[in-house]
């Protein structure tokens, strides 16, 4: 296809997404897919390559950026421009550091070059200082240790780089940096755990649909819950801060039945104070659920951190005190396309690997995942980029 052809795609795709003012996910997702075919198109083989080797050294100058309070500074501004001279004063760092930096970071957009090392805060700008500074310095901070050491655990295990460790003589990417798993880590380790669990309630707090938005729209599906005063219509299980029980609450503040939030106590500690009218109870889902005959027992994000073994587990846990006629498995999470897999999905792969020898599944592996441990799938809904699984007990 020639890059003309390639650029009437991109424009097609740019009209869809101004006429869903970028509301729409899918639309707004074909678009920038067609961007990056239109840059594949205009790149020579060396600019590829150059552009994916070189890639790294604008994670290095914005992490720095940031460790620096450039960012934060340039931000403060409120749009004003700031110059290098300024930002040195205001910051304590070398003006000619400043400026070798705010090359690369402009140049990602991340704010905007006003010329004569000078800079002001865009909308980039400010998304990232007021909701994902924690996101960032977590991200940046464990993906980019962690990606240093590849090489040396692939030659440590003989030439092998292993998805799913089993037994001592296999590790994984995290373990052999940081001697631990993430999770026993980030109890070490105040700093992380607070920057991941603000990167956690920022994709709770996402404007995307949620799963239930148009679920309760069907009547048989309102009438078809319990309504006695024990009954539970939500377990939000592994549910954090307690952002998403929280939304559906005020969403669905009509539906009758007790709503649950279940987490580990360290997690629970830092819970949404304003949290009401929900139960919040003390779990690992590698126990039995003790919530018993619930409508939902609701995962979200959750089923990717962990191997097909581990998730068996946790869904055999839940199973336990599932009511096969009445109760379902709602698991939010992503749903591979067999191929051209996007940037964003695709990335989220390897971090899952590379953190927790996890994995972002294809519809194929959800299915044979939730049949072998004897459930069957209801729908498989796609909200914004990810998707809905509704599940329940198989009939026999």
């Amino acid at each position: 296809m020639s890059l003309l052809d390639i650029l009437k795609r991109v424009q097609i795709a740019a009209e869809a997404d101004t006429a869903s003012h970028g509301q729409n996910a899918e639309t707004h997702a074909r678009l920038l897919d067609e961007i990056h075919n239109l840059q594949l198109a205009a790149e020579t083989p060396p600019e590829k390559i150059r552009r994916v080797c070189y890639q790294i050294m604008q994670n290095v100058s914005l992490r720095a950026a940031v460790e620096l309070g450039i960012v934060q500074a340039i931000a403060a501004g409120k749009g004003q421009t700031v110059t290098a001279v300024e930002l040195a004063g205001q910051t304590g760092s070398d003006q000619l550091l400043i400026v070798r930096l705010m090359r690369l970071v402009a140049y990602a957009g991340i704010v905007d070059d006003k010329g004569s090392a000078s800079y002001a805060a865009n909308e980039t700008t400010e998304f990232l200082t007021t909701s994902f500074m924690g996101g960032h310095v977590h991200l940046t901070d464990f993906a980019m240790k962690i990606s240093s050491n590849i090489v040396s655990l692939i030659r440590s295990q003989n030439g092998r780089l292993h998805m799913f460790p089993s037994g001592p003589s296999q590790t994984s990417p995290f373990h052999y940096t940081y001697g631990m798993s993430m999770f026993d880590y980030l109890k070490t380790d105040p700093e992380q755990k607070q920057a991941f669990d603000e990167l956690m309630s920022l994709r709770k707090l996402s404007t995307a649909p949620r799963w239930y938005n148009s679920y309760f729209d069907d009547e048989i599906q309102v009438s078809a819950l319990k309504t006695d005063p024990d009954a539970v219509l939500l377990v939000d299980v592994a549910g954090g801060r307690g952002h998403d029980i929280s939304r559906f609450k005020q969403d669905c503040s009509q539906l009758p039945g007790r709503l649950v939030l279940q987490d580990l106590p360290e997690t629970l500690r830092a819970i949404d104070p304003k949290l009401e009218h929900v139960e919040v109870m003390e779990y690992d889902f590698f126990n039995p659920q003790p919530i018993k005959g619930a409508r939902f027992y609701h995962f979200r994000a959750i089923m990717h951190d962990w191997p097909d073994d581990e998730c068996a587990s946790i869904l055999s846990a839940t199973m336990s005190a599932m009511d096969p006629e009445y109760s379902r498995i709602v698991i939010e999470d992503w749903v591979l396309p067999d191929e051209n897999v996007n940037l964003r999905a695709a990335s989220m792969d390897i971090l899952m690997m590379l953190y927790l020898s996890g994995i972002e599944r294809t519809e194929s592996h959800w299915r044979s995942l939730l049949t072998d441990v004897g459930l069957e799938i209801v729908s498989i809904r796609p909200v914004g980029l990810e998707s809905v699984i509704e599940a329940r007990i198989a009939k026999r």
